[in-house]
């Protein structure tokens, strides 16, 4: 089954609520038993102080004019029964029941006591009024009780008790009215949310508006802009990926194609090698277009970041140079590294890699015979500073902004180039949080500077 926010929200604030009931049904029935105690126990006082003074001393003898008034006070719609007893504590009965049973512990002269009994197997409530009373020549202490079954008292706390279990459940239902109603509301921007995502369905430029939110969900409504922004992001750099794709591979395939069935009609065997050499190097071509193509899609800023990890950039500068070696061997130039031994930071170790792979690729493009190629790193405070320098050609002031344009070739560049990459360079430079700048070299050629920040990379902002 399906897990409800409402259906939960209802649950951890109704069930709590059940004991608490329960408690406060308990707490009204011993609250009901005790107003209808303090209501009769009025009746009871008031009947035994109407006996007591009722009582005198005539002749040395104790006279009792018992008032019918005052056991007849006790209300008769239940036919509770009346007791009575006036004797000495400790002495005999004077008059009434000889056997109504005393409290526990007798109030002191002057005092009233109210308490439970049984007697003759009924529950009966009564009071006894202790009366100091100077009697056969020495103080004695004279005892006047009341008592009276429990069934008036017993209706009278039902009654009440169910006019409170009444209104306690009145409150609770209008309670869990506003509930369920205020539950409601708190969710109507959730629903709100849910109603514009179901309208825009497929629209990755969809931003809601975190005001329109409680404080609690704007997190989560910022979360959701954010991975929408990312998926604009990433469906942005596909699209534009699969557009240079078939734009820049169109040509040289077709060019390929054409190659290919040229030499297959080539009945010359010194010509079908020249036309399959030919063959090669477009192939060549092709191959290098297309892993330049899923560089700069792996360059393009995103959310994965999974592969960042501490690396030393150093290091990293003199293994790629060293790649090079060879390459710049047959072209006759003088390539080597020169910085520091260590230049520690966060980054990833493959786009990095291939950020100094197309620097040093292209300086060895385009630096003539003989030149010289040097790559170095240093760490400087919070930043690590990578620079390849060349004694080529150079880039003029007036181009310097378009090359990190994608398939940009400047006027004096020649080879085999596509002209991305610079391209791929500065995206990631860009995705490490780095800039990039080109200058002149110190007599003729290009000196190409990065500055990387050492500490992990931020989070790539949408629009890089």
């Amino acid at each position: 089954m399906k897990r409800s926010l409402r259906r939960e929200l209802v649950q951890w604030v109704v069930i709590p609520l059940l004991p608490l009931a329960a408690a406060t049904a308990w707490l009204a029935q011993d609250n009901a038993r005790e107003a209808a105690n303090a209501a009769f126990d009025r009746t009871l006082q008031a009947s035994a102080r109407s006996i007591a003074e009722r009582i005198t001393l005539q002749s040395g003898e104790l006279v009792v004019d018992l008032p019918v008034a005052a056991l007849e006070m006790f209300d008769p719609h239940f036919q509770d029964r009346v007791f009575y007893r006036i004797g000495f504590a400790g002495g005999s009965t004077i008059t009434g029941d000889a056997e109504l049973p005393l409290p526990a512990q007798l109030p002191a002269a002057g005092e009233v006591r109210f308490y439970d009994a049984s007697f003759r197997d009924e529950a009966i409530r009564s009071v006894v009024l202790a009366l100091p009373l100077y009697y056969g020549g020495g103080q004695r202490l004279l005892l006047v009780q009341v008592g009276e079954t429990t069934l008036s008292r017993q209706a009278l706390a039902r009654r009440l008790f169910r006019e409170l279990l009444v209104q306690q459940w009145l409150i609770g239902a209008v309670a869990a009215l506003l509930v369920a109603v205020g539950i409601n509301r708190a969710l109507r921007p959730l629903q709100r949310v849910r109603s514009i995502l179901r309208e825009r369905a497929g629209d990755p430029s969809l931003q809601l508006d975190v005001g329109s939110v409680q404080r609690e969900l704007q997190p989560l409504v910022t979360a959701l802009n954010t991975a929408l922004s990312e998926l604009e992001q990433q469906l942005a750099v596909q699209k534009r990926f699969i557009a240079d794709a078939a734009h820049q591979l169109r040509t040289p395939l077709t060019l390929l194609k054409t190659q290919a069935e040229v030499t297959l009609r080539m009945d010359d065997p010194a010509e079908q090698r020249s036309g399959l050499a030919s063959l090669v190097r477009a192939t060549d071509q092709v191959i290098r277009l297309a892993n330049q193509l899923l560089a700069l899609s792996r360059a393009e800023p995103g959310p994965n970041r999974q592969d960042t990890r501490e690396l030393d950039l150093a290091e990293l500068a003199r293994t790629v140079t060293l790649d090079f070696v060879t390459v710049a061997l047959g072209k006759a130039l003088d390539l080597g590294y020169e910085g520091d031994e260590h230049a520690p930071l966060c980054g990833q170790p493959l786009l990095l890699r291939e950020m100094l792979s197309n620097l040093v690729d292209n300086a060895v493009r385009y630096t003539p015979p003989g030149g010289e190629i040097t790559v170095s790193a240093y760490a400087r405070g919070d930043e690590v500073e990578l620079c390849v320098a060349d004694s080529g050609p150079g880039i003029p002031q007036e181009e310097r902004a378009l090359v990190f344009e994608r398939f940009y070739r400047g006027q004096q560049a020649g080879g085999d180039g596509c002209g991305l990459g610079l391209a791929i360079v500065r995206e990631i430079v860009r995705g490490h949080g780095g800039h990039i700048r080109l200058e002149s070299g110190s007599v003729d050629g290009l000196r190409i500077v990065i500055t990387l920040p050492r500490q992990r990379m931020a989070a790539i902002a949408p629009g890089h």
